[in-house]
C-alpha cells in the first residue's frame, strides 16, 4: 500500500511539473516572480553556452594542429611495419632472416591484444587480417567544429577482397558533444566464396532431380564492423525492446571505433609488445564492495 501511495504522489508531482507541456507553456504558467527569476537563469545559461561553443572551437583547432604533428611519426611507423623503410642494423646485432620484410602480422597482433577489438575477431578473420598493413584516423570538421572521425584500414593485395582500403566513418551531431548521428562503412568487394561474414547453407532439394537450395546466413566477424547498424530516425516506429537492443549494438560499435582511434593507433607499438596491455585497468565482475561484504559474511559463517 505504501508503494502504491508513493507512486500516486510521484505521478501527481510529475503532472504538476508540466511534463506534458512545451518549455514555453511551462514558463508561461509560472508565477510572475518565479518566471522573472527563471528568465534570468536562462540568460546566464546562454552566456555559459557561448563560452562552451568557443571552447569546442578552440579544442577542434588544437586537435587539428596536433593531428598534423603526429602525421610524420605515423608515416614512418607504417613504412617500417610494411618493410618499405629498413632500420639499419646496430653493431653486435644478431643476424636474422633479412628476406622477411617489415613486421609481419603487426596490426593483427595489436587488434588481438586489446580486449575490445579481440572480442570481434573470429577464427576465419585471422587469415584476412594478416594482410592488414596500416590503420590511420582522421578527424572530421565542419565550419571549424568537430563532426566525427574516420578510420582507414589499408590492406595489401590478398585473395579475399579487391578493396585496397576499408573505411569506417562516425558522424557526430553538431551541437551535442559525443552524440552519434550515424556511422558508415565501406562495402567490401569479396571474392567469390571468400566472404567471411556469411555462412553458406545448403538444403537438400525436395525433388530427386532438383538443385539444392543455397542460403547465405550472416555470421559474426570483425568485418561486420564495416556494415554498421543504422541509427533510427526520431519518427521511426521502433518498439522499446528493439530500440534497447539496437542502442546496445550501436554503443558497442562506437566503442570499437573509438578504441582503435584513441588507443590502438596512438600507441600501436605498445599494444604489439604488450606494454599497453599491462597499463590497462583490470576490473573484476560485480560491485567490489558488495562482493567483499559477501566474502566477509561467508568467512564469518565458516568460522561459526
Amino acid at each position: 500500500m505504501a508503494a502504491e501511495a508513493g507512486s500516486g504522489l510521484i505521478e501527481a508531482k510529475l503532472a504538476e511539473l508540466g511534463l506534458e507541456q512545451t518549455p514555453e507553456e511551462f514558463i508561461a504558467g509560472l508565477a510572475p516572480h518565479i518566471k522573472r527569476r527563471v528568465e534570468a537563469l536562462q540568460q546566464l545559461q546562454e552566456k555559459r553556452d557561448e563560452i562552451e561553443a568557443q571552447f569546442r572551437k578552440e579544442r577542434a583547432e588544437l586537435e587539428a594542429k596536433y593531428e598534423k604533428l603526429y602525421g610524420p611519426f605515423y608515416t614512418d611507423r607504417a613504412e617500417i611495419v610494411s618493410g618499405s623503410k629498413e632500420v639499419p642494423k646496430k653493431e653486435g646485432d644478431e643476424a636474422g632472416d633479412e628476406s622477411v620484410k617489415g613486421i609481419p602480422e603487426f596490426w593483427l597482433t595489436v587488434l588481438l591484444k586489446c580486449d575490445t577489438t579481440a572480442e570481434t575477431i573470429k577464427d576465419k578473420d585471422l587469415e584476412v587480417l594478416k594482410f592488414l598493413e596500416n590503420i590511420t584516423s582522421e578527424n572530421i570538421f565542419e565550419d571549424g567544429s568537430p563532426r566525427g572521425f574516420k578510420l582507414d584500414f589499408k590492406f595489401g593485395t590478398n585473395p579475399f577482397f579487391s578493396n585496397a582500403v576499408l573505411t569506417k566513418t562516425y558522424y557526430m551531431l553538431p551541437e551535442d558533444d559525443g552524440v552519434l548521428e550515424k556511422a558508415e562503412g565501406t562495402k567490401i568487394e569479396w571474392q567469390a566464396g571468400k566472404d567471411v561474414t556469411v555462412k553458406v547453407m545448403k538444403k537438400k532439394p525436395k525433388k530427386k532431380d532438383g538443385k539444392p537450395q543455397i542460403k547465405m546466413e550472416k555470421v559474426e566477424s570483425f568485418f561486420n564492423f564495416f556494415s554498421p547498424p543504422e541509427v533510427p530516425e526520431e519518427d521511426d516506429d521502433v518498439d522499446e525492446e528493439t530500440m534497447e537492443e539496437l542502442q546496445a549494438i550501436i554503443e558497442a560499435d562506437y566503442e570499437v571505433g573509438a578504441t582503435i582511434k584513441e588507443k590502438l593507433i596512438a600507441k600501436a607499438v605498445s599494444w604489439y609488445t604488450g606494454e599497453a596491455v599491462e597499463d590497462e585497468p583490470y576490473y573484476f565482475g560485480g560491485d567490489d564492495e558488495d562482493d567483499l561484504d559477501e566474502d566477509d559474511e561467508d568467512e564469518e559463517d565458516d568460522d561459526d
